[in-house]
């Protein structure tokens, strides 16, 4: 998954859901509720592997948050600034779910950093490609919420307890009007 982060931007977390506030510095969205205990009802996705999924979904919705502020500063299209918002409340959303499960949030203030090598790599193709041709960055709104999409339903497969089922289900549905978004813009 994609996490992101921006340099440009400060969000503050409400009720889990992220405002828009246009400071100079990236603050992660953190929400001021967790979410209650974790659900075990009919869930077959085993410890390691939830916590490793919420730890990548995290850092997954930074690199798209960090990817879409960049290139909402460096196109001033509304698409990407339409969707910073949505992005922050996924990472408050994610975050809410690992704080119920006890899951240390791996997210680097910084933004463009990942813990991830692979998000990292990810991150940097992204930047390089979408910085060519607003085209471009439009292209790589469509990979992004695709692999949003694709990440999601492969973790959903897994069943995972409600919970994270639930929140999983909302992301999926935030990637599919984002991509819907980018590929009216191609």
């Amino acid at each position: 998954m994609i996490n992101f982060s921006s340099s440009a931007l400060a969000l503050t977390a409400t009720l889990g859901l992220a405002t828009l506030t246009g400071c100079s510095a990236a603050v992660t969205p953190a929400p001021t509720t967790p979410v209650a205990s974790a659900s075990s009802t009919a869930n077959t996705t085993s410890t390691s592997s939830l916590k490793a999924n919420l730890t990548y979904l995290i850092e997954e919705e930074k690199l798209a948050f960090d990817v879409y502020t960049a290139l909402n500063e460096l196109w001033g299209a509304k698409a990407f600034g339409n969707i910073l918002q949505s992005e922050a409340s996924h990472q408050s959303q994610v975050l809410s779910i690992m704080t119920a499960y006890g899951v240390a949030d791996p997210r680097s203030a910084e933004a463009g950093v990942f813990v991830d090598p692979e998000l990292q790599k990810l991150y940097d193709s992204l930047m390089a490609q979408g910085t060519q041709s607003l085209t471009e960055a439009y292209k790589v709104g469509v990979l992004i919420e695709e692999t949003d999409i694709a990440d999601l339903q492969k973790m959903l497969a897994e069943n995972p307890p409600a919970d994270v089922a639930t929140m999983m289900n909302s992301l999926l549905s935030g990637s599919q009007n984002h991509l819907a978004a980018f590929s009216k813009k191609l």
